[in-house]
């Protein structure tokens, strides 16, 4: 699993953007329509971007590998109720 870790304005999502350009994987984002418009700014096409919401609600055959851009604000639009306070990583998997 390829893990990108790094302050604000690195490139993480373009980095992102790449892997799943690369692995024909789907954008998995808090708005689709916003992401899209910044991968074409990037020059980067040809990837399907689905909402957090919609990823969550969707189970799709045909789709065999996905990118969840910001894991931390994809868990928090997930879990309603008490707010998370933490979480561990595998470095290795």
């Amino acid at each position: 699993m390829y893990r990108i870790i790094d302050d604000r304005g690195t490139g993480k999502t373009s980095r992102l953007m790449l892997l799943a350009k690369e692995n024909n994987a789907v954008f998995v984002c808090n708005n689709p329509d916003a992401m899209e418009y910044k991968a074409k700014a990037y020059g980067i096409e040809g990837i399907k971007f689905m909402s957090y919401n919609e990823f969550t609600r969707c189970f799709d055959p045909e789709i065999t590998a996905y990118v969840v851009d910001e894991l931390e604000y994809f868990i928090k639009s997930i879990i309603s109720g008490p707010k998370m306070i933490g979480y561990t990583l595998s470095k290795n998997d």
